[in-house]
Order: structure tokens, then C-alpha cells, then sequence
């Protein structure tokens, strides 16, 4: 199967990771073309499509819509209030993206030519961005400083034209003002520019420049090391320097001349310096502690955290751009307040290669991600039902956590276990669980506590917080119960139950457990129906109940439906009366389709897929547990499903229109 997701180590920049996708999304195929594979049919009663964890629906073709990118890695603001944003990867290509006044623009920057080789999203997969008058210039991963023309400069939606390209090897901050562009590269020097032509001017030999920015006397400002310096356009060092700013992440200029630096510390905070002569602070914006202030993880507009670049426009507003890393399985979150810190406006992105799941305690309105926490109004119009209200990770204190650095591309289960809270994270080709503890009340802080880990994708969370396992090194079925927690807060768990392997497979690939029945549903394959592709759910779906006696019984076999190309489903839940599974690819034209099968014997009942809510699309489905289920007490059921296309999780909202009953289908057996 499609493996778009490699991460590969970018030659010279050192941590920096970028994952390479296979070239059908880059060369303008969103989704696959193939509409083979089984038949849809449209459950009983009525259902509509929404969303978590993007602030925008995300449709429109390929390099046309709105989204938040899926990653910051540098930002600058223009003096009339234009965000611009560097990442290293966004899965439809917005790699640079402009918001402003709380939309963004709708046609995706591209390079032209040579210009957009060796480098994602059209050749904007950048580490810095900069700009200045109606020039825009983006610093890609190829070692190429891009160069844009802008038609309206301030108007998000207006054309922005590719001018070309100069080969200046790789970027690691920069910066624009006037006539120049100030440019620090990996290979320790500072390239000064004139802006119009690209002449260089200069060659400054400065090392390790991770930060860089340009006052209105064209002096420059660079973090280097953990300290500011300030430096003429000649190399000349000057008097200002800065000490103590190990973990400064970004510097910029403001419409007073002021110096702008992201303090991503303890403090969590961007601070404002005088720098006319002796620098000195005269101001701290954002709560000190960031997520800390108050109830720890609670979200708040004046709490700051993961920050990676601020600026300021004419007329004082602020602009703060927030994510772990660099990252793209991490939030991103876009935040404007005015002189006062009051809020103007926000833009958000919670979802990339990750699935979400429902709260069981709270009937579909509570939801968890792997570092968030969302409240959810099903009644309410698509995408409008969401919010988030906590990050649960605190990069500060627990620094070793997993979740800051890319592992938290994953899938989520969240139990309430003797009182406590433990969240459960699944990586997305599986391998076992990583699990996180809560602080105490009202703290909204996880951390992590232990992991149950292992090869396999089988893997599967009880309602009672136990952990099973269907493939093992003994090739039996394992569960480990829930124990205890220690006196220190640790979760224990029993010595795994071994149960034997039914002999219907030859192999499984899920394996999960209903408690309230005594029932297994197993995915996997059979002599007669052997393995396609890695990671699937099998060929066939089997229901053993009496499962934990000596005498387990098979109740029912169906085989799984399958795509536009010809292969099983990647995912299922269960909730209800329903199991749910949802497709890799495309089929019939409908995007990663949710086929729904009765429990009760296994008939099909019908089928779901994205409306016009989304523009009709989803990306492909490309976790293990990629779909989470829930049945409310009125009988409507969730369904949240992974979206990476465009950086958020689809939300199905079915409300049968009788009892669940299943349709003649030659597809079971």
C-alpha cells in the first residue's frame, strides 16, 4: 500500500525532519481515480457531515481553499496586519500560508519550473518567509530563495505571482526591510540582499543564527546561541546585547521600533524591548506560564505556548503564531489580541495523522485528541460545534513527553479508571499503547506514565481501561487487565490472559473487545481470503461471543468491503448496535467511505461519506484506528473519522430513522 508518509532526515538541517508523500497529491490528484469496489448504499434515516479541529471546512481542488497549514516553523507580520507562515509540511501543499482578520487565502502559493523541485507543496515547503513592500520571499527546503510578487499587497485573496529563484543554500532564519534582505544560512553566513534584483551585497560570517531581524536603521538583531545580538549591515558588532535567551524562539521589529522576542521558556510569553539605547523591557504579553496561568491547560487568549513567531502591525495589534516542534502532528493555533490583549481573532489546526475520540462519559460532547481537549455541540452548523478548551501537554515541565516531537501522530482512547483519567495513544502503524496520566483537579496537564508496546497492529482498549493484543509472539490473543493505580499515580496492569487464535484465521490483524456482551470482533484473513496489503483490517470480520469463557462461539463472518482499489477497510469501531469501518481510498467516487454492519448478525446497513459540508472530500485513511464511534442517549450516533488532507477529523452525525436493520447484501457470508 501507499506509503506517503517516510520521514526522511533533510540533508543540513540536522533535527529538522519533512515527510515525502507520493506524487499523486502534487501533481493536482486530491484523491484517487479509481471507482471500483463495493456497493454504497445510504442508511436508514438521515445523517450530515462535520468536523473537528480546523478553523476552516478545507474544500475546494487541489492548491485552491482554506485550511490552517499543517505546522509553523517561522512567521512575520506585515505592518498592516498580514500573518505569513514557513512550514516544512503541509499534506495538500500549503506550505506558506497569509491570514489576516481571521480568514486566510484561498489559492495556494506556488513555484514555477525548476523553482518548485525537490521540495514539497509546490516548492514552498520553506524553514523562513519575509516580506516587504509587494515582495514576498520564502527560504525553501532545496537550498532556493523563492521569490513572489504581490499584486495587492494586504489582500490575502488577491494574485501573487512567481518571480523565480536564487540558489542560496539552506535558510535557517531571515528577515526584510526597505531595500534589503537579510538571509542567515545553515553554513554559518549572512547573505544581505537588495531586495529588487537579489544582488548580494554582502557575505556576513556569523554561525548558528537562529533567529534574525532588521530595525528601521538597518542594523540587525540575531539570536545566536543564548544571546541577542545587535550587528551592523557591515559585520560591525554594537552595543545591545541580550544575554540569557537560551530558549528564545523568534525575534521581530515593531511599528515603534520596539524588539519583539518569543520567550519560549517558562515564561511563555513574547517580550517587548526598548532598544534606542540600552535595551530594556517595557512590556510582557501573555499570562506568565502560559499554559500554566491559572487552571493549568485550560485555553485562554492570553495564554501563550510552543511559540514560533510574533510580530505587530501599525497600529499595536498583536499576532502570535503557537506550535510544538517543528511538528505537523502538532496544534498550530493563530492568535491576534490588541494593545489591551483583548482578542481580535483566532485560527486553529488540531489534526494531522491523528483521530480523535469521544469522552464516553459526556454523550458526544467532550473530545480528546492526543494533546487537546474539545467541547463539541452536535446541534450546531457544521464545523461551528467545536472548540478547543485545553492542551493537555506542557512542554516545560515534561520535556521527555512523546507528543512534542512528531510521535503524536496517532490515534486516542481516553478512560476514567478508579476516578483518574488515562489517555491512550496509538502510533499510526500501531505498535503498542503510550499512556498518560492526569494531574490533579483542575489541571488539565497529561503526562507520560508508562507504555504497553509490542509489533502488531492488533491492539484495542476495553471500556474498563484493559489492553488487548491479537498479534503476539506466541500467536495468541493476550489481555492485560487493569490493576491499580501505584501510590505514585502509575497505572498497573495484570499479566496478560492468553486465548487462543480461533482457527477461522491464519492471521489477525484487530482484535476488539466488547465488554458488555463477552464479545471479540476480530479482522484478519483466511486461507480462502489471504493478505492484500499492509495495516488493513483484514478480509473478513468475525464475532466470537462468550469470549473470556472456555468456550468461545462463532457467531457470525462477513467479508469487509472494499475500495476503488480493491482492498479491505483500514479501521473499525463499535458503538451501539453498529460496527463501523472506513476505507483507505475512494470508491464509487465517494472518499474513504464508513460502511456500517448490524452487531447483531453482521448484515450491512449502509453507507457514509463527506458532503458538500467539505467540499465532498476526505483525505486518505491512513491509521490502524482511524475511526472512533459513539451512540448517544438519542439514539443518534457520532462517527470521527481521520482527515489529513486538510488538518482536521470529519464528525458523521447519523440519526436512524428506525431500529438498526441490515440489507441483503452479497457481501456477507
Amino acid at each position: 500500500m501507499h506509503k506517503r508518509r517516510t520521514f526522511l532526515k533533510l540533508i543540513g538541517l540536522g533535527a529538522i525532519s519533512i515527510p515525502v508523500a507520493e506524487l499523486a497529491l502534487h501533481s493536482g490528484k486530491l484523491i484517487s481515480r479509481a471507482y471500483a469496489g463495493s456497493a454504497l448504499v445510504t442508511p436508514p434515516g438521515h445523517y450530515r457531515t462535520s468536523w473537528i479541529g480546523n478553523s476552516f471546512a478545507g474544500k475546494g481542488s487541489n492548491g485552491q481553499g482554506r485550511w490552517v497549514q499543517d505546522e509553523i516553523v517561522a512567521m512575520t507580520v506585515t505592518g498592516d496586519g498580514t500573518v505569513l507562515t514557513a512550514s516544512l509540511w503541509d499534506e495538500a501543499g500549503r506550505c506558506t500560508g497569509l491570514y489576516k482578520d481571521g480568514d486566510t487565502n484561498q489559492q495556494c502559493l506556488m513555484a514555477e519550473g525548476e523553482g518548485k523541485a525537490n521540495a514539497w507543496g509546490w516548492g514552498t515547503a520553506g524553514t523562513s518567509v519575509a516580506a516587504v513592500n509587494d515582495w514576498i520571499f520564502i527560504s525553501n527546503t532545496a537550498g532556493n530563495l523563492l521569490q513572489f510578487r504581490w499584486t495587492e499587497p494586504g489582500n490575502i485573496q488577491s494574485t501573487i505571482h512567481y518571480q523565480g529563484y536564487e540558489k542560496t543554500g539552506l535558510v535557517t532564519a531571515m528577515a526584510a526591510r526597505s531595500d534589503f534582505l537579510a538571509i542567515a544560512g545553515k553554513n554559518g553566513k549572512i547573505q544581505i540582499r537588495q531586495t529588487q534584483n537579489m544582488h548580494l551585497e554582502r557575505v556576513l560570517p556569523i554561525p548558528s543564527v537562529r533567529g534574525i531581524t532588521m530595525d528601521a536603521q538597518n542594523t540587525l538583531w540575531i539570536l545566536q546561541g543564548g544571546s541577542i545580538h545587535h550587528v551592523s549591515m557591515s559585520g560591525q558588532r554594537l552595543p545591545g546585547t541580550i544575554p540569557h535567551m537560551d530558549q528564545a524562539t523568534a525575534l521581530a521589529i515593531g511599528p515603534d521600533n520596539t524588539l519583539l522576542i518569543c520567550d519560549n521558556g517558562p515564561s511563555q510569553q513574547v517580550l517587548q524591548y526598548n532598544i534606542d539605547s540600552t535595551p530594556h523591557i517595557v512590556a510582557r504579553y501573555g499570562l506568565k506560564g502560559g499554559l500554566r496561568a491559572g487552571t493549568p491547560g485550560k485555553m485562554a487568549p492570553d495564554k501563550f505556548f510552543a511559540l514560533r513567531g510574533a510580530g505587530m502591525d501599525t497600529l499595536g495589534n498583536l499576532y502570535v503564531g503557537m506550535c510544538f516542534g517543528p511538528n505537523p502532528n502538532s496544534p498550530v493555533v493563530i492568535r491576534s489580541l490588541d494593545r489591551q490583549t483583548k482578542p481580535r481573532w483566532e485560527l486553529s489546526k488540531y489534526a494531522w495523522v491523528t483521530a480523535f475520540c469521544f469522552d464516553p462519559l459526556h454523550n458526544g460532547t467532550v473530545v480528546y485528541g492526543p494533546e487537546s481537549i474539545f467541547s463539541y455541540d452536535p446541534e450546531k452548523a457544521p464545523g461551528k460545534g467545536w472548540k478547543a478548551t485545553a492542551i493537555t501537554l506542557d512542554a516545560i515541565r515534561y520535556p521527555h513527553d512523546p507528543r512534542i516531537m512528531g510521535k503524536n501522530a496517532c490515534s486516542t482512547e481516553i478512560r476514567h479508571i478508579q476516578g483518574k483519567r488515562l489517555l491512550y495513544t496509538m502510533g499510526q502503524t500501531g505498535g503498542g499503547y503510550d499512556l498518560y496520566a492526569f494531574e490533579a483537579s483542575p489541571s488539565q496537564i497529561a503526562y507520560p506514565v508508562a507504555a504497553v508496546k509490542g509489533d502488531g497492529f492488533a491492539w484495542n482498549v476495553d471500556a474498563q481501561g484493559g489492553i488487548w493484543r491479537g498479534q503476539t509472539p506466541d500467536q495468541t490473543i493476550w489481555h492485560y487487565a487493569f490493576a491499580s493505580w501505584s501510590d505514585s499515580g502509575i497505572p498497573r496492569f495484570k499479566e496478560p490472559v492468553r486465548y487462543p487464535i480461533p482457527a477461522l484465521f491464519t492471521r489477525v490483524t484487530r482484535a476488539h473487545y466488547d465488554s458488555a456482551s463477552d464479545s471479540l470482533y476480530m479482522g484478519g484473513y483466511t486461507n480462502e481470503k489471504p493478505k492484500k496489503s499492509w495495516g488493513l483490517i483484514g478480509a473478513v470480520i468475525a464475532r466470537y461471543d462468550h469470549w473470556t469463557s472456555t468456550q468461545p462461539q462463532l457467531r457470525w463472518v462477513i467479508n469487509t468491503p472494499l475500495d476503488g482499489h480493491d482492498l479491505p477497510p483500514k479501521a473499525f469501531d463499535i458503538a451501539g448496535d453498529c460496527l463501523f469501518t472506513v476505507a483507505v481510498f475512494p470508491t464509487h467516487g465517494k472518499d474513504a467511505v464508513v460502511t456500517i454492519f448490524r452487531l447483531e448478525d453482521g448484515k450491512k446497513v449502509g453507507t457514509l461519506s463527506p458532503d458538500e459540508s467539505v467540499g465532498s472530500h476526505s483525505g486518505w485513511i491512513d491509521m490502524i484506528h482511524a475511526i472512533h464511534a459513539l451512540r448517544r442517549k438519542n439514539g443518534q450516533y457520532l462517527i470521527i473519522v481521520e482527515e489529513d488532507a486538510r488538518g482536521k477529523n470529519l464528525v458523521y452525525q447519523w440519526t436512524p430513522s428506525q431500529a438498526v436493520t441490515g440489507v441483503s447484501s452479497s457481501e456477507d457470508t
